[in-house]
């Protein structure tokens, strides 16, 4: 059964205590746990409207392999930055990090009732970004709480820096490329042809039907970046954090004490 509204709204209010009091939330209230990604998604566009006065421009999306529908979550633009940029340790509950690729839109992809085929989507995207996550979250019991109410926390989303890229991204092999986490100029991990769904592009083209049923569709200049190539490494304060992909680019960013 769907949590009904008034549900919805209180569990949108607990995350929005979270943001403004910097606390996070020690108990999740068993009678509010979202029940289905509807429910999610319901929860996390209040939080949302709530916290952004502009449309929501930047997306993530994930799914663990194939066979599994895919998830999306908002990132609020002002936790979007240009590499490179400095994060202070302070600000975040825990150092999350994941290297991925990000597309870049370059045509407005609209609502409509026909479902966008692949060359369609393909033909929108300016370019590929690389980009480097920063995860953290307003769940105390995030690593034990059911799995919606992260998705409802908009995937535990705390930034993303967008690093420099390629517009010929249409030459770049999935099963070739490379995702580095460099962090103190040593390579943590290297994650070769590593992407949990092979091509990010199967993504890509969930999300751009996605959205035309929740949001309108994709618009020119949105971003969607589309999961790990390195898994999510946890980095101490004062780090030095580079993601880099060979042919592609790479983005930086640290966490000064």
């Amino acid at each position: 059964m769907s949590l009904t509204q008034s549900q919805v709204e209180q569990a949108a209010d607990l995350l929005l205590q979270a943001y403004s009091s910097g606390q996070q939330i020690e108990q999740l209230p068993d009678a509010l746990t979202p029940q289905s990604k509807q429910d999610a998604y319901a929860i996390q566009a209040i939080v949302a409207k709530a916290r952004c006065s502009q449309p929501i421009s930047t997306w993530k999306v994930g799914a663990p392999n194939l066979d599994t529908e895919p998830y999306a979550a908002p990132i609020f633009q002002s936790v979007v930055s240009d590499s490179p940029t400095k994060i202070p340790a302070s600000s975040l509950h825990m150092i999350g990090i994941e290297v991925e690729l990000a597309y870049r839109f370059n045509q407005d992809l609209p609502q409509r009732e026909q479902p966008y085929s692949a060359d369609e989507v393909a033909a929108a995207i300016e370019g590929v970004y690389v980009v480097v996550e920063v995860v953290d979250t307003r769940l105390k019991t995030w690593e034990t709480c059911a799995e919606m109410w992260k998705l409802a926390d908009n995937q535990i989303n705390a930034a993303l820096i967008v690093g420099n890229g390629t517009q010929d991204w249409r030459t770049l092999d999935p099963a070739k490329l490379a995702g580095e986490l460099i962090v103190d100029g040593k390579v943590l991990v290297r994650g070769e042809g590593a992407h949990s769904v092979g091509d990010p592009m199967h993504l890509v083209n969930w999300t751009a039907n996605h959205l035309t049923g929740r949001n309108g569709g994709l618009k020119q200049g949105d971003l969607v970046t589309t999961g790990t190539w390195t898994g999510m490494v946890f980095v101490e304060p004062g780090a030095e954090v580079v993601g880099r992909f060979e042919g592609v680019g790479e983005a930086r960013v640290s966490f000064p004490v």
